[in-house]
């Protein structure tokens, strides 16, 4: 038996003519006939009934269908299995903030996967620092390194703090240059778990300043910056990136944030988690898009 004939007895009893199962194939009318001939010939039955309507399966046609259908099946598996297996393939569940989830989405994170079609990325956003030596994240982006004999840190980026607020904001209350300037002007300010953040108790220590709008949830803060409520505090690389926002000036006695990248030793030598260690690191350290603030 020549097995590609099965491929073709397939054909024909899906497409119920020779024509239209020669156009699937790529090949003519005649050779699909004489393949199928050959094939009912080496089985000593025939498979179809030649109708004015096309072919149609005998009964012992149907029953050797559905044993092609197994075998073209089990052909199809065969060479699934013994292709190359992508070394990128595997899950990797990166750890970050709410705020950063959405930046980095928004910044050409999810672009990896269209590189590595068999990476799957999960996100896990929350301000709770998840236990990387436990198992609760493959790979999270901190802004300090917090090293140890069981974690592996790189550092991917750098950025000075910075305030910002919305042009619309700048129109109705002007523009301040420094420090002394802000008295008079509404803040927005991070609370609860944010709050230890340098930038929010530089920014609650202002004298003679109100308080335009608060919360202990970045994105809710940029996006109340962004309607006009105040002037907030923001890491540059961020800030530049957001046309609604103007940036001020740079917060004096505060260096440049450091970000890292933070893993177990034993994720680190994985090379899906590697792969998106590289491709944040790219982001992270590139610069704003023409236009931005």
């Amino acid at each position: 038996m020549n097995w590609d004939d099965l491929r073709i007895f397939l054909a024909v009893a899906k497409a119920g003519r020779l024509e239209a199962a020669g156009k699937v194939l790529g090949i003519d009318r005649t050779t699909v006939g004489r393949r199928l001939a050959s094939l009912e010939a080496s089985l000593g039955v025939p498979l179809f009934a030649r109708t004015r309507d096309g072919q149609r399966l005998t009964t012992t046609g149907v029953r050797a269908r559905d044993h092609a259908a197994r075998m073209d099946a089990a052909a199809r598996a065969l060479v699934a299995d013994a292709a190359p297996v992508d070394q990128f393939a595997g899950v990797v569940r990166l750890a970050v903030t709410d705020a950063f989830a959405p930046f980095l989405v928004a910044n050409g994170l999810l672009s990896i996967q269209v590189t590595h079609r068999q990476l799957r990325l999960i996100v896990l956003a929350a301000n709770r620092r998840l236990d990387l030596e436990a198992g609760e994240a493959d790979l999270a982006l901190r802004v300090d390194p917090i090293r140890g004999a069981a974690l592996r840190a790189r550092r991917v980026g750098g950025s000075a703090i910075a305030l910002y607020a919305s042009r619309e904001y700048l129109d109705r209350a002007g523009a301040p240059r420094s420090p002394a300037q802000l008295r008079g002007h509404a803040l927005v300010l991070p609370t609860s778990e944010l709050a230890h953040l340098p930038e929010a108790r530089w920014l609650a220590a202002r004298k003679g300043t109100s308080i335009g709008f608060e919360s202990n949830s970045m994105p809710a803060l940029i996006e109340a910056a962004r309607a006009g409520a105040g002037i907030l505090a923001l890491v540059s690389m961020w800030g530049r990136r957001d046309p609604c926002l103007v940036r001020l000036f740079d917060i004096p006695g505060l260096g440049p944030r450091s970000l890292w990248l933070v893993s177990s030793a034993e994720a680190a030598r994985r090379p899906p988690v590697r792969a998106v260690a590289d491709h944040l690191a790219r982001i992270l350290s590139s610069p704003a898009p023409a236009g931005g603030a």
